[in-house]
């Protein structure tokens, strides 16, 4: 969570295909879900290690939303947070996603919010997978059936397309995955099971 960022001050650079394709020699981030196109979930971090885990304790935490109106099993955010450069990108059960600057050792600090207002009733229940990063965007797959772009510098909606629909008995379609890009392409699974 700690590391610094290797870019300089003023420098932006962009989560791009290249990026993507080689994410695992970028070991101080993590820009896709599980890791790499291969979901291996495999770092090559090595300061954490099977004679020093022991040791590990809290440094610090942040709170996030999302865990009022979730019922009897409580929300459902099945999600690794995405670090890029310092800072970490995240969402909740009911699809608030964070942008987190998590460049100092010892503490992290919300840097935007970004609520878009998903319904908490009408079927929709509290459940997120993930999201995805490319370029400036971040990507979310909500748990109303929309999927969303986000500007990862102000926060702020850039676009909205309802995906997942009604199905046949009623019930509303859910995400099973988190959004991912391949070649400037996001693709996302939905279905009724």
């Amino acid at each position: 969570l700690g590391a610094q960022p290797r870019t300089q001050p003023g420098y932006s650079i962009t989560v791009n295909k290249d990026r993507l394709n080689n994410a695992l020699n970028e070991p101080q981030n993590w820009l896709l879900m599980n890791g790499d196109y291969g979901s291996t979930r495999y770092s090559k971090l090595t300061q954490i290690n099977r004679h020093n885990v022991k040791n590990l304790r809290m440094v610090w935490a942040l709170a996030l939303g999302g865990m009022q109106d979730v019922g009897l099993n409580g929300p459902e955010a099945e999600t690794n947070p995405l670090i890029d450069n310092g800072f970490m990108y995240t969402s909740d059960g009911w699809g608030t996603i964070y942008k987190i600057d998590a460049r100092q050792p010892d503490r992290g600090e919300f840097v935007w919010t970004s609520n878009p207002d998903v319904r908490h009733s009408g079927g929709n229940v509290p459940r997120t997978r993930g999201i995805a990063l490319w370029e400036d965007l971040v990507l979310a797959n909500l748990p109303d059936g929309r999927v969303i772009a986000i500007n990862r510098d102000t926060g702020k909606i850039v676009w909205d397309k309802a995906v997942a629909t009604r199905q046949e008995f009623g019930g509303q379609e859910k995400f099973f995955t988190a959004p991912l890009v391949a070649d400037g392409k996001v693709i996302i699974q939905n279905g009724s099971g």
